[in-house]
């Protein structure tokens, strides 16, 4: 159950919100302090986006490949027993 692949699409959620999120937060801050806003606020959210896509894709990517070595490794069990189209008598 804790090998799921579920558990790997939540971990690419919480990757990319708080991506956007804290990279977001973080420009807004500067903002305050260097009295530029929205321009780092608009810049860092861009950059959260970014970092965010990427990170969310390479991980999608290593849930996908471990989801499909898994699935080889247990020889595809719904297959076993089911009867095949060319085995008509």
């Amino acid at each position: 159950m804790w090998n799921s692949p579920a558990f790997g699409l939540v971990g690419i959620g919480f990757y990319l919100a708080t991506s956007i999120v804290g990279l977001t937060l973080v420009g807004s801050w500067l903002d305050g302090r260097f009295e530029t806003r929205p321009v780092l606020t608009l810049v860092f959210l861009a950059l959260g986006l970014l970092v965010g896509f990427v990170g969310a894709y390479r991980q999608l990517m290593d849930v996908v490949a471990r989801s499909a070595a898994s699935r080889a490794s247990r020889g595809r069990r719904s297959d076993r027993g089911a009867p095949r189209g060319d085995d008509r008598e």
